[in-house]
């Protein structure tokens, strides 16, 4: 930490501030109606959220539980994540009596050298931030950790109490300004993406075509179809496996005996394929036999479909490019292959993320948490299928709309990083001493209260 501070200002440590010793929070055994305990979603930057709470029973312990009172600063004692150790929230008003658990640590400071404001936006600066990530350790199953004697070891910049009502007045003031832009960026991204994946459904059942429309019908096959869509008069609905292909990936088997003929090849999982993208930036390897490898390699062209995971998200996807070599994908993943050009794979692709998510969520079966649907069932998919020449006026149609609005969606998420830096650098400077005070406004007479 840069010790260079203004005159008037000391560095402490938090020990040297405490008005109680720090004190871990106890757990309590889980009860639907019972007494509200913090969860660790409850550490939001600056405050804690109170509407974040699970039940706990509180007659199953003979120790009453820890009670979080107003001034407290609750610190993430324990996290899967290493950015959140050490997460701290000031309980600024509390609606009812809640606890707080034993992965949460209770700061209580001197009222008299410290301000409860200022500590918590301390706090999330990065004066303090590097100091708790240098400080975390890693326990068993990839936990992190930060003890009492690390934290009261953390160094804090600390100026007279008036000081720190000026520092907490123009960084709430600041943040409200960076805050208020972030929800209309986010907003405004928000609605990019619904426009893209309403344009993109709208299309795949001629919606953008603007000719006369006929009731869609397809016979019955034993799957929950729902009311299909009325298509131009051009245009037929058919099933999924009258026009394209359907395959399921490869299944792991840890059982199979090693051969040193195997080939590495990369796998695309659920998690890769997206609404609308693929997302490539984690990728697994497996071993196959070379046949096994070549036979399930996916060609430039094949739809992508998501088979197992969220009900609400099966059934999602999106073309492969040739992205990666010789990448296959696993069991849980379907591939479409277009027989014929019945069909342009994007509209597929559009098709499926749209009326098809619906689809698959209908007709999926559910077992412990997670949904899935069949190969058969897939392959049963309605696709309205457009004539040749239409398919391609919609695609390049699409294409240009949404390479805008994807532009659109990028540059918001260019605002959104500079946001974060931008919070970043305030806090930092505000808490070195660097946040100069604010001008007066004119006529403005400084009080004398």
């Amino acid at each position: 930490m840069n010790r260079d501070l203004p005159s008037g200002w000391t560095l402490v440590t938090l020990a040297d501030v405490l008005r109680e010793p720090l004190a871990n929070g106890r757990s309590l055994p889980a009860r639907e109606d019972g007494f509200p305990v913090l969860r660790a979603t409850a550490l939001r930057p600056v405050t804690v959220d109170f509407t974040q709470t699970k039940g706990g029973d509180d007659t199953a312990r003979t120790r009453p539980p820890a009670l979080a009172e107003p001034g407290d600063l609750l610190v993430s004692r324990v996290s899967g994540s290493r950015t959140l150790v050490g997460e701290g929230a000031l309980v600024d008003i509390l609606p009812q009596a809640t606890a707080f658990p034993d992965t949460m640590i209770r700061v209580r400071a001197l009222s008299s050298l410290l301000d409860p404001r200022y500590l918590a936006h301390l706090w999330n600066s990065p004066v303090v931030r590097r100091q708790i990530e240098d400080r975390t350790r890693q326990g068993g199953a990839a936990i992190y950790r930060i003890n009492h004697r690390d934290l009261e070891q953390i160094l804090l910049p600390l100026p007279a109490l008036g000081e720190q009502a000026r520092v907490v007045s123009q960084v709430k003031d600041h943040l409200a300004q960076i805050d208020a832009t972030v929800t209309r960026t986010r907003r405004a991204a928000e609605q990019a993406e619904g426009l893209i994946y309403s344009m993109s459904a709208q299309a795949s059942v001629g919606r953008l075509s603007g000719t006369d429309r006929a009731p869609g019908s397809l016979p019955g096959v034993g799957t929950h179809d729902g009311a299909l869509p009325s298509l131009p008069a051009s245009w037929r609905w058919t099933r999924l496996e009258s026009i394209a292909e359907v395959t399921r990936g490869v299944a792991k088997n840890s059982r199979r005996q090693w051969d040193p003929a195997d080939v590495e090849v990369p796998c695309l999982r659920v998690a890769n394929v997206q609404r609308g993208r693929l997302d490539l930036d984690d990728v697994p390897v497996v071993r196959l036999p070379a046949q096994r490898a070549l036979a399930a390699q996916l060609h430039s062209g094949d739809v992508l479909l998501t088979g197992g995971g969220d009900r609400g998200q099966l059934g999602r996807g999106w073309i492969w490019e040739e992205q990666l070599p010789h990448c296959v994908h696993q069991d849980h993943v379907f591939r479409a292959r277009v027989i014929g050009q019945q069909m342009h794979p994007k509209l597929l692709a559009w098709h499926a993320s749209g009326f098809g998510r619906k689809w698959c969520e209908r007709n999926a079966t559910q077992v412990t948490g997670l949904a899935s649907i069949g190969l058969g069932k897939i392959r049963l998919m309605p696709v309205p299928i457009a004539p040749p020449a239409e398919q391609q006026r919609l695609v390049d149609l699409l294409d240009a709309h949404l390479t805008s609005l994807k532009v659109a969606c990028a540059a918001a998420e260019r605002a959104l990083a500079i946001a974060d830096q931008l919070r970043s650098n305030l806090l930092q400077q505000a808490f070195t001493g660097q946040l100069t005070p604010a001008a007066p406004s004119p006529g403005h007479q400084e009080s004398s209260l």
